[in-house]
């Protein structure tokens, strides 16, 4: 039985851990995270978790009357940009069945996403992508259609840095360059802009 694994890395798609995603599974939806890992740090975990696939394809090869009709499949890709370029970072792809219906009807299960203090997070604040996180999970293996492959099953998340969803801020990284710093006011001059109401909205897209 494989031992619960935890690995650090930037979040993609981290808003699916709150609420289950449908579109796949659609009567009881998936939660699931990515996360991306620079290659050279993902080294270890993509080697283990090919370990993983190796061992059972040999065995299977070896069962199988047509061995050359298997395949293999990883829970891992390198990642790229909107323009096709590879990041240098690796993506794995977390997920885990939110139901189900067994022998004893229907049946439910979540991740626990807490905080970097590991209090449970309401899902107030969604988690946007480039959030540092920390995800726990259990390599399942399986042989389905003629392919070996392993599901990486969400267990867990911890936020320790977090980037909110749809915070426009996500979208850049940080640059040599002009910076907004604070302007002390003048009161010797009087501004058409000044007014008690001097709130500005975030906006959100």
């Amino acid at each position: 039985m494989n031992k619960t694994k935890v690995v650090e890395g930037k979040s993609i798609y981290g808003q699916n851990v709150f609420e289950p995603n449908k579109d796949f599974e659609k009567q009881f939806g998936t939660y699931s995270i990515d996360l991306l890992k620079p290659e050279e740090e993902a080294v270890k975990l993509c080697e283990y978790l090919e370990g993983l696939v190796n061992e059972r394809y040999a065995a299977e090869v070896k069962a199988s009357k047509k061995p050359d009709s298997l395949s293999t499949r990883l829970p891992f890709v390198r990642h790229t940009d909107k323009a096709g370029n590879e990041t240098g970072d690796i993506r794995f792809k977390f997920k885990l069945k939110a139901g189900g219906v067994g022998d004893n009807g229907e049946w439910y299960q979540k991740p626990a996403v807490l905080d970097a203090k590991r209090k449970p997070m309401s899902g107030e604040k969604l988690i946007g992508n480039g959030s540092r996180v920390k995800v726990a999970f259990n390599p399942s293996v399986y042989f389905v259609q003629g392919t070996v492959g392993v599901t990486l099953k969400l267990d867990a998340v911890q936020v320790i840095d977090l980037v909110p969803h749809k915070d426009p801020a996500a979208l850049f990284d940080d640059e040599d360059g002009y910076t907004e710093s604070a302007v002390e006011k003048d009161d010797r001059q009087e501004s058409p802009f000044d007014s008690e109401e001097t709130d500005i909205a975030e906006g959100n897209f």
